[in-house]
């Protein structure tokens, strides 16, 4: 993860990438029978396609590599007429020029490719995106709130890939010394949540500070916790200062006002709130899935005993998550065989087949870097941990912020500031973000003509 304030969906899900793993695991699953099937009956006509995929580099050990060349031989095996070649770049502006410059200027480059939300509206705003021919057996296997993330203009443009919730992470440890009982099965109410993160809130005799409660500064998971939400289901009305919304704020405030977050909370970037943890100085720690790994490969970090997750605290709204979501995309083109076979490739890369067969590859290898978009892909991520089986389960209650292409201002120019003057106590919940919504609605406008 890079140390920005601001983390965007690309940096959230290149830094999710980074962290992924290739292990030995358990007994291997047998391939589904599921409403990807349609991605195995290719036409017996010689095809071949380019994947583009970034942070891609034959022969090396990151889990882009290993994942995509895992992919190729399991599509392989199932598809032997289409060939496939993988091009990448590394994370950063140059492979985003690389992508640009092909798909919106030269029309043409990859065939398939891994992209973003940014991404996805700039390409179906310039007609370069497929839309996916999905049957309705498999439209009914996305999430929906992923689904709709990956609609332009009334129309699926790309296939969801995951979807990657912000959950607890608990210290064990520190829960044992502050006498505090764990969530029962990771659950627990807004009102325990707060309960426990200010007994977690203590100073040791060597006048070490341990913190209850820590995030990042990329998300607004409390603003849902009593049911608000940014937009109307329609996404043509901001809605984040309803009163749900508004309670929802209030619970934040809370927080803040009773000191159980480091005084830095308002800067805490990704990237160090994860040391915070892994240093013992918070106890509980809102990040999404890919700190598992990283827990995982420290021999002091012992899951089920120094470590477990919980979700998301519960009020008054459904048990809910704040996510992200990332996509494989197919670029339009004229040779309907190329097309044709990327889609099918496409639904083979995030649907439910995929995962047993890079299981029983050897050594076997861990596709799903977070829980699939789809119900019928979901349990084999499960498979990989037992923490993972528990994240797995969250993709069904995962808020996924609509796409919409004025979000990132609207988020940093006056939903941040708003945030951050209710927290410092600087403006009333409601005055924050009351003074949000004109400039909000205006830039959501913006997005739907």
């Amino acid at each position: 993860m890079e140390r920005d304030v601001i983390i965007s969906r690309r940096r959230f899900l290149q830094s999710l990438a980074a962290v992924g793993v290739v292990v030995a695991c358990g007994p291997t699953a047998a391939p589904s029978t599921s409403p990807s099937g349609s991605a195995a009956a290719a036409t017996a006509k010689p095809v071949s396609i380019e994947w583009w995929r970034r942070n891609y580099t034959p022969g090396s050990q990151t889990a882009e590599t290993i994942t995509s060349d895992g992919a190729v031989k399991g599509w392989k095996e199932r598809t032997p007429n289409v060939s496939i070649t993988i091009q990448g770049g590394p994370f950063g502006p140059e492979t985003d020029q690389k992508f640009d410059i092909a798909i919106l200027q030269q029309k043409a480059g990859p065939d398939v490719f891994h992209t973003t939300g940014g991404d996805v509206l700039k390409y179906a705003a310039a007609g370069q995106l497929s839309e996916p021919p999905l049957t309705d057996a498999e439209r009914k296997d996305f999430n929906p709130s992923a689904l709709q993330a990956t609609t332009y203009k009334g129309k699926v443009v790309a296939y969801p890939l995951w979807i990657v919730p912000w959950f607890e992470y608990i210290n064990l440890d520190l829960f044992k010394e502050a006498g505090v009982t764990p969530p029962k099965d990771g659950n627990w109410t807004y009102d325990e949540f707060l309960a426990a993160a200010k007994k977690l809130t203590f100073k040791r005799a060597n006048g070490k500070q341990v913190y209850g409660f820590a995030h990042a500064n990329d998300e607004f998971a409390f603003m849902l916790i009593d049911g608000g939400r940014p937009y109307d289901k329609d996404v043509k009305t901001w809605t984040f200062n309803s009163a749900d919304a508004v309670s929802g704020l209030e619970k934040w405030v809370a927080l803040a006002q009773a000191k159980v977050m480091p005084p830095d909370y308002l800067t805490l970037n990704p990237n160090d709130s994860q040391a915070r943890f892994l240093s013992g100085d918070v106890a509980i720690l809102q990040r999404p899935s890919a700190m598992i790994n990283v827990l995982n490969a420290d021999k002091n970090w012992e899951f089920g005993k120094n470590w477990d997750i919980a979700n998301f605290p519960k009020a008054k709204g459904d048990q809910t998550a704040w996510g992200g979501v990332g996509f494989i995309a197919v670029r339009e083109q004229q040779d309907a065989d190329k097309k044709g076979a990327a889609h099918q490739f496409a639904k083979y890369l995030t649907g439910p087949d995929i995962g047993p067969d890079l299981k029983k590859q050897t050594p076997p290898i861990e596709y799903w870097l977070a829980p699939a978009g789809r119900t019928s892909a979901a349990g084999i991520y499960g498979e990989y941990h037992p923490a993972k089986a528990k994240v797995a389960k969250m993709g069904a209650f995962t808020y996924v912020l609509p796409n919409v292409s004025t979000w990132s201002e609207i988020d940093q120019r006056y939903m941040r500031p708003a945030r951050d003057a209710a927290l410092e106590g600087k403006k009333t919940p409601k005055q924050a973000l009351d003074e949000v919504t004109s400039a909000a609605q205006r830039l959501l406008d913006e997005a739907n003509k």
